[in-house]
């Protein structure tokens, strides 16, 4: 463990996780609770699917605590997990996402006044308004940053299928926040 670069609250909270203290894994759980709910719901169609991938996430967590080995951001290795846990839920239930073709040179712009007028819920209360491929697609790239073959790997879709949902997705989210303001 080096002792600058890890939180020793957290240290000491993973420690007794992983012995199985369950007031411990209640505080890890209420500790990031919160960024985790925000990221499963930008992942679910609703608020129930959301609290299952959450909880899902966390006993994933909890089964693999033992492996983290604070060699980075406790923070960022719970999200990962979050983060799979979701992609899992999208490909246990769209087994096969929708494929669209679509005219590569056409522009996507929203001008940056407009995106300035709109709240962070509103926006993502658009995003939650996209079907689930392109929302899955649009999350994977644009907020975690993922790359289109990596996207393609984790999904079990083409690279070319992923670039064309994500184009489709901003489609929709601009027609969506035009019409909003």
């Amino acid at each position: 463990m080096n002792d600058e670069s890890i939180n020793k609250d957290d240290y000491l909270l993973v420690q007794k996780c992983i012995k199985g203290d369950q007031l411990a894994q209640k505080q890890l759980f209420n500790k990031y609770y919160k960024i985790m709910m925000g990221i499963c719901l930008r992942y679910a169609h609703d608020r129930e699917e959301a609290k299952e991938i959450l909880q899902e996430g966390f006993i994933k967590v909890f089964r693999y605590i033992e492996q983290f080995k604070f060699e980075g951001n406790l923070l960022s290795w719970i999200k990962k997990i979050v983060v799979n846990t979701a992609i899992d839920n999208y490909r246990k239930l769209n087994s096969q996402p929708e494929q669209i073709s679509i005219e590569p040179n056409i522009s996507i712009e929203i001008e940056d006044n407009i995106i300035s007028k709109l709240s962070n819920d509103d926006i993502i209360a658009c995003i939650n308004k996209l079907p689930a491929g392109y929302r899955t697609i649009f999350n994977l790239f644009v907020i975690e940053g993922f790359s289109h073959k990596e996207i393609s790997e984790k999904l079990g879709i083409s690279e070319g299928t992923s670039k064309s949902q994500l184009f489709k997705a901003k489609l929709f989210l601009q027609e969506m926040i035009r019409k909003m303001v």
